[in-house]
């Protein structure tokens, strides 16, 4: 008993392949990439809470090299807003234990006692709210390259 088959096409799936390689340093993908990272600076931006408005105009994007791009800050406060303080403050995280403080307020031109803040999660919950839109978005950039690459 003989079994054979016939693989048709093969030759065009190999060449098709062979036009894919590099497909992880695409610039058109990076490109798309930003565009996500554009996305979630801004939802980010959005769920910033705002006092002088520093925190959320010093929320960046950093291209660090191709296809590597982050949203970050450099404002040393936001670690605090991100995740609370004292006892309101997101349990996941350590915090001190006291009850309360006081801090002298500039904007306010006076002392406060605070017993916390409650966390805004804005990285957080701003990387939530975009990440399937962005890698929707970048899943169909990769679909149009392949596309191109079987017409070629």
């Amino acid at each position: 008993m003989e079994i054979s088959f016939e693989c048709k096409g093969l030759k065009q799936l190999c060449e098709k392949l062979e036009r894919l390689k590099g497909i992880e340093k695409d610039p058109e993908i990076d490109k798309e990439l930003g565009r996500g990272a554009a996305m979630m600076q801004g939802a980010v931006k959005m769920l910033t809470p705002v006092d002088t408005g520093n925190l959320r105009n010093k929320i960046f994007i950093d291209h660090k090299q191709l296809m590597v791009y982050t949203v970050e800050t450099n404002v040393e406060y936001a670690m605090y807003v991100e995740y609370g303080t004292g006892l309101l403050g997101d349990p996941s995280v350590p915090h001190t234990s006291k009850e309360s403080w006081v801090y002298y307020s500039d904007t306010l031109q006076r002392f406060v006692t605070t017993h916390g803040q409650k966390p805004a999660h804005m990285f957080s919950k701003g990387f939530q709210t975009m990440h399937k839109k962005v890698f929707d978005n970048i899943e169909k950039k990769v679909q149009v390259i392949i596309k191109r690459a079987g017409r070629n």
